[in-house]
């Protein structure tokens, strides 16, 4: 069950149980996947995969390997293709389709932690590279998330959400999700 384990860790959804709007959206995204075995966890995985930015048919493969319990890798498919482009400009020798989505979104936030640009493509393609992170770099990617998550709610406190929280507004930002939709999720979880 690979695929639910890293999802679930990577979402950050392990200590919320999908919503009964996720849930029917989820249910109604193909009716031809039998989702009546699906646990809070699978649910909370099968909503990132129906919010992300795969295509249709990625979205309904995806699905029914985690219906039947099918390892699939997730890779990098839970990224949109400009944040994708986004890391190619950092780091364009990258090989996008052996990264993590850990990766990916650490990555990403380093990009918006503000400091140079030839650091970032430093830190950018050390990350992606599986490289382990520094204390330093691991203080960049909190302040990315934290650049990130202000782009969708400039006036909320970021800093009081915790550290699942975090995950999961950060999971919002890289879902296939409209911007209304982003950005009243991660205000419910600030406030």
């Amino acid at each position: 069950m690979m695929i639910a384990t890293a999802l679930a860790t990577t979402l950050g959804t392990a200590g919320f149980a999908a919503t009964e709007a996720q849930i029917q959206q989820v249910q109604g995204f193909n009716s031809s996947i039998d989702t009546s075995t699906f646990t809070d966890t699978d649910y909370d995985i099968a909503y990132g995969i129906v919010t992300s930015g795969m295509s249709n048919s990625e979205k309904t493969a995806k699905l029914r390997a985690l219906a039947t319990d099918d390892n699939v890798d997730m890779g990098i498919a839970m990224i949109s293709e400009a944040e994708m482009e986004r890391l190619l400009d950092y780091a364009p020798d990258a090989d996008l389709g052996t990264i993590t989505q850990s990766q990916a979104e650490a990555a990403l936030a380093v990009t918006y932690g503000g400091e140079s640009r030839a650091v970032i493509t430093d830190r950018v393609a050390s990350i992606l590279a599986g490289e382990p992170m520094d204390d330093e770099t691991l203080t960049v990617v909190s302040t990315g998330r934290a650049a990130m998550l202000q782009m969708y709610v400039p006036e909320a406190d970021v800093t009081v959400l915790t550290d699942d929280e975090l995950a999961l507004a950060v999971s919002y930002v890289h879902s296939g999700m409209s911007r209304s939709e982003k950005t009243a999720k991660i205000e419910e979880l600030v406030n």
